[in-house]
């Protein structure tokens, strides 16, 4: 399907870009994306890819929004204050880019629902701020072959990790037994500005998968805000993970 003239005006930046074109637009614009988590890094990781172009966008979070997120959470404002993020997140992307089409999951991701919302996207952005529900999506994107984009945030670093089922390591390859002691995001100091670093890294990875470019999915990026560098440790499967075996959907 060709491009309207509309389309061609908005993404006239993305389509000049060599590696897109109409034809990159047009995947774009086909995708579909979820977002887990609708705060500090999923507020700006929607966002961008409203405005990007993505086609589909589906956000999870059953959380309401509070004073203490205003600092990075730059979707909401005074007047959200104890409103569900999902809802009023969807109504600021809705407004900003009204051709994009969005799914409202106004609940919290867990083991019980978490395959029936993850099953019709084709990537998956972790903007959790606990450890135990990424390990629920890593475990739902390996048994459905659903890559997904890793990232977290605190003081003013944080990390990222592409995870394609069938190809790279998997958050269990890290921690084999699921449990690690992570602050919440809520409990931990954060510059607002470390999240939307971290998202626009999360963005530029799913981009380049929907595009067919290379994504880091080798393994986790060390972004340090303070001494403005960014590290990489290169990670492989574990032989008895199950992200080892699984296949790509």
């Amino acid at each position: 399907m060709a491009l309207s003239f509309e389309q061609k005006e908005i993404y006239a930046r993305n389509i000049k870009l060599k590696e897109v074109g109409e034809e990159g637009q047009q995947k774009l614009l086909d995708a579909k994306v979820l977002v887990i988590g609708c705060g500090g890094l999923g507020s700006p990781v929607l966002l961008y890819l409203t405005m990007m172009g993505i086609g589909t966008i589906g956000l999870c979070d059953g959380d309401t929004v509070s004073l203490s997120n205003l600092n990075r959470q730059i979707l909401y404002t005074m007047d959200d204050i104890d409103k569900l993020k999902a809802e009023q997140a969807g109504k600021r992307l809705r407004a900003a880019n009204p051709n994009a089409n969005f799914s409202i999951y106004p609940v919290f991701f867990n083991e019980e629902n978490a395959e029936e919302i993850c099953e019709s996207y084709d990537i998956i952005i972790d903007c959790l701020d606990n450890f135990e529900t990424r390990i629920i999506l890593n475990d739902a994107c390996i048994k459905l072959g659903i890559p997904f984009v890793h990232a977290g945030v605190s003081h003013y670093g944080g990390q990222l990790m592409t995870i394609v089922p069938g190809k790279s390591a998997c958050l269990r390859c890290i921690f084999p037994h699921g449990n690690v002691n992570q602050p919440k995001v809520l409990d931990n100091a954060i510059l607002g500005a470390t999240a939307g670093v971290m998202a626009s890294m999360q963005v530029m990875e799913v981009f380049k998968y929907l595009i067919g470019l290379p994504v880091s999915d080798n393994g986790f990026i060390f972004y340090d805000g303070l001494k403005m560098t960014c590290e990489k440790i290169t990670l492989y499967p574990l032989p008895s993970c199950a992200c080892r075996s699984a296949k790509l959907r």
